[in-house]
């Protein structure tokens, strides 16, 4: 039963990438194409490529002034072109130069201009604006799976980690049980939907508790096609006018499968719900007589049908998942037992190894091999700290410091052996 709620979080993780302008990644992939260069073509391309050699690619954008920065941007996207069009031949099996493609196609567009003459098509080259840039475009040669993200005002260019942890009110113990590492613009309900077909099969999960970013209709669609209770701090979307009544203040009946049955309004009509018009439509007719005694018949949604004496509310599926959403939430908020809070300490555990969220090395499988690996060691920490509470409430208050004296040292012990066996 400990394993049926479930919290869950994520953070952002730095890969081990410096942090280059738009400029400097440029003139970084120039440099390294020009070290993937045969030496009969280095001396080809010597003239293109010895304003760029001339140093690191930190001292050539040291020197241009910002003013001159689209000028630098043109002439290198220029000599990308007639890169990535004349090595193809020889070198595109390379991955720099798999990488100079895609940095190219990335950063510019080329233009075609057919109104210069009648017969002949004529072609421009510009660098894309600061917005035409995507979020998933390369941040490093060293790392082409890391991507970028602006979080609360903060650029972070690397990972996201998402951390699912038990939390069961009556148990003293809380094991996370999944670490996702994806790029960092991916979406939190995305990987929630991603984690969920494997929670029910090994942990039989029948609630789980979010933040507001991990709604979506396909989170509804696996909550309710294996019943489990998604309880969000909020609620991820635009929210309902104060003026008004929504979907929330309507009570909702389902059958096992999460579909709606009945629904009784505010003002107490109990009706059935069925099919609307159209597909995926559904839709609840009150009795317009009771309706016209209801105190809340101007904020109401329902609408007055014009050939029968009828009032009429039409919504999808989706829309009752999300009230529904709302109304445990809202319960939540008024029960104040916040069980999702302690997650984000949880989280910070994982990642307080690393200073500054910044682990020590690249790329997608690595960077979660190690957030997997400091998980399972915070797993540990926590059985250990359960043993060692267990162990003293046996031996009574007056033998604990001895008690927790002894275990650490076998817990010392175990872990030197550990190591000398590693190393061995």
């Amino acid at each position: 039963d400990v394993y049926k709620r479930q919290r869950v979080d994520s953070t952002q993780i730095a890969s081990n990438i410096r942090t280059m302008s738009r400029l400097q990644l440029l003139v970084e992939v120039l440099q390294r194409v020009h070290r993937m260069l045969k030496e009969i073509d280095q001396k080809r391309y010597a003239e293109e490529f010895a304003p760029y050699t001339q140093g690191s690619s930190g001292q050539y954008t040291y020197r241009v002034k910002v003013s001159e920065t689209g000028e630098h941007l043109h002439r290198i996207g220029e000599l990308m072109a007639k890169l990535v069009r004349e090595l193809s031949t020889n070198y595109a099996a390379e991955d720099t130069y798999q990488v100079l493609r895609r940095v190219f196609e990335e950063h510019f567009v080329v233009e075609c201009d057919s109104a210069a003459s009648p017969t002949a098509e004529q072609t421009s080259l510009r660098s894309k604006e600061g917005e035409e840039l995507s979020a998933s475009s390369l941040q490093s040669p060293d790392d082409p799976e890391a991507t970028y993200r602006q979080k609360h005002g903060q650029d972070h260019k690397g990972y996201v980690t998402n951390v699912t942890e038990t939390c069961a009110p009556e148990s003293d113990l809380q094991l996370i049980v999944k670490v996702q590492t994806e790029p960092n613009n991916t979406d939190d309900a995305a990987m929630l939907a991603e984690a969920l077909p494997d929670l029910i099969e090994r942990t039989d999960v029948n609630q789980v508790y979010t933040d507001g970013a991990y709604n979506s209709p396909a989170v509804d669609d696996i909550m309710r096609e294996h019943q489990i209770e998604q309880i969000q701090t909020a609620i991820r979307g635009r929210k309902p006018p104060r003026d008004k009544l929504g979907l929330e203040d309507f009570t909702w009946e389902t059958n096992a499968d999460g579909k709606p049955q009945m629904v009784t309004c505010p003002h107490g009509q109990h009706v059935p719900v069925t099919p609307g018009r159209k597909a995926h439509r559904l839709c609840a007719t009150f009795q317009a007589p009771d309706c016209e005694s209801c105190p809340w018949v101007e904020q109401c949604p329902t609408k007055r049908l014009k050939r029968k004496f009828k009032q009429v509310l039409r919504f999808s599926q989706h829309q009752v998942d999300l009230a529904l959403r709302r109304q445990r939430s809202a319960r939540a908020r008024a029960s104040g037992q916040d069980l999702r809070a302690a997650v984000e300490a949880t989280v910070r555990s994982v990642k307080h190894p690393f200073g500054n969220g910044k682990v020590p090395v690249r790329g997608k499988s690595r960077v979660s091999m190690l957030l997997t690996g400091s998980a399972a060691m915070y797993n540990v920490r926590q059985i250990h700290r359960h043993q060692i509470r267990h162990k003293t409430a046996d031996i009574g208050q007056k033998d604990s410091q001895k008690a927790v004296g002894y275990a650490f040292r076998q817990s010392f012990v175990s872990f030197l052996t550990s190591l000398y066996t590693h190393l061995q």
